[in-house]
């Protein structure tokens, strides 16, 4: 599962890769570029068929990493060699090894890599040749970036001193029943209450995982926008290009988050925290949703603010929003509404989303923040998910000194208020 999600963000980033250079100026080789693209899509589908998998046993894993190797090799090669601007893939992949396949899989994937960029060094390689000391450094500096990664591992992961091993999260433990419950003493009263299993394990990277979707998908849309204009013969559009590169750079930096051992207690956050501007990032947020799902819901976004900055971490605080944003999405009916507002009273911001979707009771409000938790109505929507959304998002949020609170009815939608402190000077 690992190592097929390593792939799907491999492919991702090289496709869409392609994608920009093709659209900044197509090269001389723009359709054997072209072709590399189709290649690794059609190559991705394939190793993700189980009986295919399965097949190649214990050697699945690096022939996956061989041929995502291979699909960037060739494409810079057809770019430009070690001097071409998709040579960052060569870096991205020997960290999505390590994070997903471990220290093993990324010591391989570097090793190849080298002697992949080396032919591509080789005389008659490039016919206008490189310059000889940059073109060595982007040789060996997969080289550097593997050593600091394994230092950085070194220093990381050696457990504090007194501290246990595998301390379970308070979560965990079995809830007290409400006072009102503990004051009945018949024993079918007692049984009628409903059996609370202990929460699976948390592992921060599956939850980053569940994360990257959002943007997965606006890219997606994004692209095919791209496409659709190229195959027209006209330009892309500079907003398409620019909202492509917002996504981009968001799954770069969530990528970034991956960790290679999940910690069990969240750390504290360093302060001071950067700053955020809540109304572009929900400008932006509205139209990029808009894009991927306006054919189903009426969306909206609201500011009675022209200008609204709190200190928060961007990078988590739109993790947050698009979770409640994709959970609105998830249960509201085609045709339903989709409303943002932000605004500001006193010295608070304030963020509401609002949907018009299946809504909640009082007792999966109460729950709607544990881990791994789905309610009788979003099971019974038919809907997919893993309860993972609303537990992360509160977790983020505090994090950044907000605080969410839920408001709802059964068949009547429901109502996310974020409260933010608002950044000192940021109102005039």
């Amino acid at each position: 599962m690992r190592a097929a999600s390593r792939g799907l963000v491999s492919t991702a980033l090289l496709v869409l890769s392609i994608v920009f250079v093709l659209a900044a100026g197509a090269p001389a080789e723009g359709l054997r570029l072209a072709s590399v693209g189709g290649v690794a899509v059609a190559l991705r589908a394939l190793l993700l068929i189980g009986p295919v998998t399965r097949a190649f046993g214990s050697f699945a894993v690096p022939l996956d990493l061989g041929v995502s190797l291979a699909l960037v090799l060739a494409a810079l090669s057809l770019t430009g060699g070690v001097m071409s601007d998709l040579y960052p893939l060569i870096l991205l992949e020997i960290v999505l090894a390590r994070a997903f396949d471990g220290p093993a899989a990324a010591r391989f994937f570097t090793l190849v890599a080298l002697a992949g960029l080396l032919a591509l060094l080789s005389p008659g390689a490039a016919p206008g040749g490189f310059p000889v000391f940059s073109a060595g450094l982007r040789v060996f500096w997969p080289v550097a970036l593997l050593s600091a990664l394994e230092v950085a591992s070194a220093v990381g992961v050696a457990p504090a001193p007194g501290r246990p091993a595998a301390a379970p999260p308070p979560a965990a433990a079995a809830p007290v029943s409400p006072p009102v419950r503990a004051e009945s003493s018949a024993p079918a009263a007692r049984a009628a209450e409903p059996v609370r299993r202990p929460a699976p394990a948390r592992d921060p990277n599956q939850e980053i995982l569940h994360d990257m979707k959002s943007p997965l998908s606006a890219v997606r849309v994004y692209s095919d926008l791209i496409a659709e204009d190229a195959q027209r013969g006209e330009p892309p559009r500079p907003e398409h290009l620019q909202n492509l590169e917002k996504e981009l750079t968001l799954l770069e930096r969530m990528t970034g988050l991956v960790r290679q051992e999940p910690l069990p207690v969240p750390q504290p956050r360093p302060a001071p925290l950067p700053r955020t501007e809540l109304v572009t990032l929900l400008s932006s947020l509205a139209e990029s949703y808009h894009a991927v799902h306006g054919h189903k819901l009426r969306i909206e976004y609201l500011s009675e603010e022209p200008q609204i900055s709190v200190a928060a971490d961007p990078v988590a605080v739109q993790r947050a929003f698009r979770n409640i944003l994709d959970n609105a999405v998830k249960y509201t009916p085609p045709g339903g509404q989709l409303r943002l507002r932000s605004s500001v009273v006193s010295q608070h911001a304030f963020v509401v989303i609002s949907d018009t979707g299946i809504g909640m009771t009082a007792e999966e409000q109460r729950r709607a923040f544990e881990f791994a938790y789905r309610g009788p109505s979003a099971r019974a929507s038919g809907a997919e998910g893993r309860g993972l959304g609303l537990a992360v998002t509160r977790e983020l949020l505090e994090q950044n000194g907000a605080k969410i609170s839920l408001l709802s009815e059964p068949g009547h939608g429901l109502e996310v208020t974020i409260m933010f402190p608002l950044l000192k000077g940021a109102r005039a």
